[in-house]
C-alpha cells in the first residue's frame, strides 16, 4: 500500500510539474522555440561565433557580467560588444550578473546597502539591453565559497538578496529574473533551500524561476530536483549551466559528444523550460585540464565531435 501511495504521489507531482513548466515557458517571452543555449565568454565572443552558434541550432547565449566592473569604460564597451555580437545573429541573451570582489559588508545594514547597489546595476543593464534578454540571472553558484566571496552563505546571502529583490520590486524589470544559479539544486534541508524559502516568502514576485547547475546528475535526479523546486517554491526550475569535459575519463571528445546528446534528450523529455550548455569554446584560462576542455570547439575554433552532433540534433527538431 505504501509503495502504491508513493507512486500515485509521484505521478501527481509529475503532472503538476509538467503543467507548471508549460506555464513557465510563457514567463520567458523572448525565449525562442529553440530553448537550449550555450555559454560564451564576453572577452572572446565575436559576431563570427554568434553566427556559428545560430547555425548550430542554439536559441540563445549565456554570458556573465560583473557588477563591480561596470564603472570602467573599457568593460562597458566589452559588454556592449558582446550584446552586439549576439544581436548580429539574432541570438537572445541569458545574462548572469554577479560581483567578483567580496562585498564590502559584514552587518545586515551593510549587506542591505550592497544589495541595493547591486540591484541598481541590474536595473541599468536591463534598461539598456532588456530587449535582447531571455532573462537576467542573479548571481552564479553562491552556494560555493569561490563565487560567494563574502563567505558565510548561511548568514549573508539572505540579507543581500532580500535587499536586491526589495529594490527591484520598486521598479520591476520587464525582463524575467531568475536565481540563483546554484551549483547544486536546492534539496531538503540544504542552505539554498532555507535561503530560498525566506526570500520567496517575503518577495514572491522577485523570481520567475529557480536556476541551478546539475553537473553529474542523472535524468531521474534532475526530474526529482524539478519536482522539489516546484513543490517547495511554486516556481519552475531551469538549468543555466551544465556541461561535460572531453577528458579521457569521460570517453574523450567522442564521449563528450555522446553525453551532451543524451543530456539534451533528457531535458527535452523533462520539459525543462530553459537550458544552457557549458560552453562554446575550450578555455585556455581554465585552472586544470578538466576546466579547459568543456568546449564544443577547441580554443582556436576547431569543431569537436560534440559541435557536429549537437548541430544535427538541435536542427532536427
Amino acid at each position: 500500500m505504501k509503495s502504491v501511495h508513493l507512486k500515485k504521489l509521484g505521478a501527481l507531482a509529475l503532472l503538476m510539474l509538467g503543467a507548471t513548466q508549460v506555464h513557465a515557458s510563457e514567463l520567458f517571452p523572448n525565449l525562442p522555440a529553440k530553448n537550449i543555449g550555450v555559454q560564451v565568454k564576453i572577452q572572446n565572443f565575436t559576431a563570427a561565433d554568434a553566427a556559428q552558434i545560430k547555425t548550430a541550432g542554439f536559441g540563445f547565449v549565456r554570458f556573465g557580467v560583473w557588477s563591480d566592473s561596470l564603472t570602467a569604460k573599457a568593460y562597458q564597451q566589452q559588454v556592449s560588444d558582446a550584446f552586439a555580437a549576439a544581436k548580429s545573429a539574432g541570438l537572445e541573451v541569458l545574462l548572469t550578473v554577479r560581483a567578483i570582489k567580496p562585498l564590502p559588508a559584514t552587518s545586515n545594514a551593510e549587506l542591505t546597502s550592497a544589495g541595493e547597489g547591486f540591484a541598481k546595476a541590474v536595473t541599468g543593464l536591463e534598461q539598456t539591453y532588456g530587449s535582447q534578454m531571455v532573462a537576467i540571472e542573479l548571481w552564479n553558484e553562491p552556494d560555493l565559497e569561490t563565487y560567494w566571496p563574502t563567505g558565510k552563505f548561511d548568514t549573508t546571502f539572505v540579507p543581500f538578496m532580500s535587499a536586491v529583490c526589495k529594490t527591484l520590486q520598486g521598479q520591476p524589470p520587464s525582463t524575467p529574473v531568475i536565481g540563483y544559479g546554484f551549483a547544486r539544486p536546492p534539496s531538503a534541508g540544504s542552505a539554498s533551500t532555507v535561503a530560498l524559502n525566506r526570500i520567496v516568502s517575503e518577495y514572491p514576485k522577485c523570481l520567475s524561476a529557480v536556476s541551478y547547475h546539475p553537473y553529474g546528475m542523472t535524468a531521474t535526479q534532475i526530474s526529482n530536483a524539478q519536482a522539489f523546486i516546484q513543490q517547495n517554491f511554486h516556481l519552475p526550475g531551469v538549468i543555466s549551466e551544465w556541461g561535460i569535459s572531453a577528458l579521457a575519463s569521460n570517453g574523450g571528445p567522442e564521449g563528450q559528444a555522446s553525453k551532451i546528446n543524451a543530456f539534451i534528450g533528457d531535458v527535452k523529455r523533462l520539459n525543462i523550460p530553459l537550458t544552457s550548455i557549458y560552453e562554446w569554446k575550450n578555455s585556455e584560462t581554465g585552472s586544470n585540464e578538466r576546466e579547459k576542455n568543456f568546449g564544443l570547439l577547441t580554443s582556436d575554433g576547431q569543431p569537436k565531435p560534440a559541435r557536429m552532433s549537437v548541430e544535427a540534433l538541435l536542427n532536427a527538431q
